[in-house]
């Protein structure tokens, strides 16, 4: 036993500078480590040499890696010697681990055994580390102050590796830095020479410390340009952990500490890193079980999943075994569902939460992403199960959108002329065991309700029978979603593969049927798939939005009512009642819009109507038909179903006389175009049309709001708007307070769009600048102020029209004869440059802009608004270039320098996660 009181008294006399709560700078007096010495050498008798034999006995060295280190050569080695000797005593003598009152020393003494243990690390570690690593700002203090000694380093290593267990020394993240700098040394030895001492070492910090901090420190040390050897050694241990154990966890929570970088940054750094093709075929097959268990994992928290959803798509593109693993994977998720291994009636196969939980991960695979996600090809297989499990779970639960978000993506993404129709014919008619095979339900599986809105999966008995209304379950899944667009894609397949299906003759036989089952199976054979596609079509064609879709989609919808009045025979009763829905959908549309009133394609339907008049002899049909051809006849005019909805009822009051109806109906379009109405956004060049003649009106109070909705209306038709305003304005036929109200709306929807207008700057520019060269003087001060505002807007695009610009205000300065006109000429330039962000990109146009201005200010016989316009435009240009010079300096006196926070620093102004460097 030793006098521990002497040792701590001895390290209260050393001067730690090294230490993190004492490194004030990183420049130390030269005298310091020279004292230093002293003391220890005062303190503790014993010669170094016989610390230094006590140290390589303690710590494995051989006789010969002994000899190699000298400590009375250079008096940092003696330092580090005599002091790693002081620390190997305390610790051998005191128990860290035990909890006995005789044991525990008090905090100070802890603070002093931590200081000198970063102090140690310093000498030790840090300036004996391999000499490409003090390239890194980190490392380069270090160099130069200790020449490197393998034995040394070794012996530093293994002293090391024994004090890092002691839990009390890691108080406030002590010991990172000690442990980064550790794991450095250790790659500066392995590129030597690898050693059993050194892949135990590598073992500890991986095993016992912080993984995710591992991860950190290899990603530093990675970040300095390195040789190739030392380059291949961090790089062969960084993908070597990565495939250990929890090495994607510990990994993503490495990235995820740094700050103020986004989760999609990560997840792309994690899986350019994952999905190497250098890997072997064995490592990415347990990747790939790695990160979806990640997933699993952080399935509440969206920013993580991102990391792992990304990966698992890198790693499915990147060969055909990694695609069927996934495959196989995915399968095991529904596996108890699909092919229970137990079936005993009420036998519970899955809870309500674990059920929610495969579901919510499903939805992060498939739809948290359009490109980072898992391929939507994969789900094709599952429709079944996926609908099965739709149809089972209230309506209210979040699962239920969840699995109508996958289904939706699903058929969203399958081809539209073949791959959905291929899709649909396949679930309608639930041909789940043809190849390639798809999976549903096993026979005996429900999902039954069970307390607080919660299911349970069980096993029914042996008499279940399994129910696939597709005919309810498809449309009632479209119809609640607000993907319109998949809806009507849908409908018209539905509707052409039920014209199909009226057109083929049945081959059922009738010959003989004996038995009930029989019966059945002709039945369900020539009429089930009829009656499914006639339920899910009466339904669908009930859904409002659906109707607005189609209006969009009339060609193709025509073409498959030419092609259901081509072979209509007027002898089957379902044909007539599909063509029913057909023909009163299509009145319905005619009366709700006026386009394809006029469009040819419906006239030409009429020789087909009236052939149909004569060959049917349902009085229904023919009652249909004639509405139709009395409509096609006749003069448009909305049907009154058509009229009390919300964008005729705006329509008709903006069509009225009175100027506060008019405002009202603005509003109310207004509103729609906000809510996305179907039934309006399908009327777009409607509204434009409305909106261009409400604009004519002389009340302000009208015209004014009829300016914002032309500012509501860009964000739904953008080029359409823009085009046509500045048809308007430059039509020489309109009027002038028109055309001066036409530029106020221009310039509104231009500002509204902000930056984004650049793509629509040869519109508005060309616009006002010909309005600019007008002979009407109020037009050409107009077109100027209106150039000036959109100056501001455009004036990091400026180079493309400068010159064009400088002389069109040139030209009115000297030959403008109408002194607003010349105000607003010099705005343009004011405005110009107060819309520059930095001077440095505009530098070849600031003189001219400048010395005309200049020119400008000082002519006291010029206009005194020109003046000051002029005088406000080198005021800013003033200020700007002010700032400018000012940025300049202080970027000249930035001065870099590395901080480690120490654990005397203030906790609360310390970031929770810190980055793996801490630059100021």
């Amino acid at each position: 036993m030793i006098n521990t009181a002497k040792y701590f008294a001895l390290l209260e006399e050393l001067t730690l500078n090294k230490a993190l709560a004492n490194k004030s700078s990183n420049s130390d007096p030269p005298d310091v480590l020279e004292n230093n010495l002293l003391i220890l050498e005062k303190y503790v008798k014993l010669e170094v040499d016989q610390q230094l034999h006590e140290l390589c006995e303690e710590y494995l060295l051989t006789a010969a890696q002994k000899c190699s280190i000298d400590p009375t050569r250079e008096p940092t080695i003696s330092y580090i010697v005599r002091l790693q000797h002081v620390l190997h005593s305390i610790t051998k003598n005191i128990n860290f681990h035990s909890d006995a009152k005789e044991d525990l020393i008090s905090v100070a003494h802890l603070k002093l055994c931590i200081q000198a243990t970063q102090e140690l690390s310093y000498y030790s570690l840090r300036c004996q580390l391999h000499e490409d690593f003090y390239k890194s700002p980190i490392f380069n203090e270090a160099d130069g102050k200790v020449k490197a000694n393998p034995c040394l380093l070794l012996l530093s290593i293994q002293f090391f590796v024994n004090l890092l267990p002691i839990r009390q020394f890691h108080i406030a993240n002590s010991m990172e830095l000690v442990e980064r700098d550790l794991l450095a040394a250790i790659m500066s030895l392995r590129v030597e020479e690898d050693s059993v001492h050194l892949e135990k070492a590598i073992s500890y910090l991986w095993q016992q410390e912080s993984k995710a901090d591992f991860f950190r420190h290899i990603l530093l040390l990675k970040a300095t340009p390195l040789s190739t050897p030392l380059a291949k050694v961090l790089h062969h241990q960084l993908l070597g952990k990565l495939n250990s154990a929890q090495g994607f966890f510990s990994f993503v929570e490495a990235l995820h500490q740094t700050p103020n970088v986004s989760p999609t940054r990560n997840a792309e750094i994690v899986a350019g890193i994952v999905a190497r093709k250098g890997f072997s075929q064995l490592a990415q097959e347990k990747m790939i079980l790695q990160v979806f268990e990640y997933c699993k994992f952080n399935l509440r928290d969206a920013d993580k999943m991102c990391a792992g959803v990304l990966s698992l798509r890198r790693l499915y593109d990147l060969n055909d075994a990694n695609q069927k693993q996934i495959e196989e994977t995915l399968y095991k998720h529904w596996e108890s569902l699909i092919n229970p291994e137990d079936v005993i009636s009420g036998l519970i196969v899955m809870e309500h939460q674990e059920l929610c939980n495969r579901i919510l991960l499903w939805q992060h695979l498939f739809c948290s992403s359009t490109v980072a996600c898992l391929a939507s090809n994969l789900l094709v297989p599952y429709l079944p199960l996926l609908f099965q499990l739709y149809d089972g779970f209230p309506l209210e639960l979040p699962a239920t959108k969840q699995l109508s978000m996958i289904i939706s993506r699903c058929l969203d993404n399958r081809e539209r002329e073949k791959e959905l129709p291929e899709v649909l014919k396949r679930l309608l008619k639930w041909q789940v065991d043809e190849e390639p095979p798809w999976y549903s339900f096993h026979p005996r599986i429900l999902i039954l309700p069970s307390a607080n809105n919660q299911v349970q999966v069980k096993v029914a008995h042996q008499e279940h029978q399994v129910d696939h209304d597709m005919g309810r379950i498809l449309p009632g899944l479209l119809i609640s979603s607000s993907h319109h667009t998949l809806t009507c894609n849908v409908f018209l397949v539905l509707l052409r593969f039920m014209g199909n299906q009226l057109k083929e003759k049945s081959s059922a036989s009738v010959d003989f049927i004996s038995t009930e089952t029989e019966l059945k199976d002709f039945l369900n054979s020539k009429y089930q798939l009829k009656l499914d596609l006639l339920i899910a079509l009466n339904q669908m064609v009930a859904h409002q939005p659906l109707r607005a879709q189609l209006a969009l989609h009339t060609k193709e919808f025509l073409l498959i009512l030419k092609d259901l009045l081509d072979h209509h025979s007027g002898k089957q009763d379902t044909a007539d009642h599909i063509l029913l829905i057909v023909l009163n959908l299509l009145q319905e549309l005619i009366e709700g819009s006026e386009d394809l009133w006029l469009a040819e394609s419906t006239k030409e339907l009429k020789q087909q109507l009236q052939q149909l008049r004569l060959r049917s002899s349902n009085p229904l049909v023919l009652q249909s038909v004639q509405s139709l051809i009395t409509l096609i006849e006749g003069v448009w005019r909305p049907s009154e179903a058509i009229k009390i909805q919300p964008f005729h009822k705006a329509r008709s009051l903006i069509e009225e006389k009175q100027s506060h109806l008019q405002v009202y109906g603005i509003q109310m379009i207004m509103d729609l175009l906000k809510k996305r109405d179907p039934a309006t956004m399908s009327q777009g060049h409607l509204i434009l049309a409305l909106a261009l003649t409400t604009l004519k009106n002389k009340e302000s109070y009208t015209f004014l709001n009829c300016v914002r909705l032309f500012v509501s209306l860009v964000h739904v038709m953008e080029s359409e708007v823009l085009d046509k305003l500045s048809d308007e304005y430059l039509s020489e036929t309109a009027e002038l307070d028109y055309r001066l109200v036409v530029g106020e709306a221009i310039l509104k929807v231009a500002q509204e769009l902000g930056p984004l207008c650049y793509r629509y700057k040869a519109v508005l520019l060309n616009c006002f600048m010909h309005g600019s060269r007008s002979p009407v003087h109020d037009f050409r001060m107009s077109a100027f102020a209106n150039l000036a505002q959109l100056c501001r807007l455009l004036a990091y695009q400026v180079q493309n029209f400068f010159h064009e610009l400088l002389q069109l205000v040139n030209s009115e300065l000297n030959n403008g004869g109408f002194v607003p006109t010349k105000r607003a000429a010099v705005l343009v330039l004011a405005e110009l440059l107060n819309g520059m962000e930095n001077l440095l990109d505009y530098q070849e146009m600031l003189l001219p802009i400048y010395r005309l201005l200049k020119a400008i200010e000082s002519e006291e016989s010029c206009d005194a608004q020109m003046r000051q316009h002029a005088a406000n435009g080198l005021k800013i240009l003033n200020e700007k270039c002010k700032m400018l010079i000012q940025c300049s300096l202080e970027e000249n006196s930035l001065q870099k320098q590395i901080k480690v926070l120490g654990i005397k620093d203030d906790v609360s102004s310390q970031r929770k996660n810190r980055h793996i460097l801490e630059l100021n």
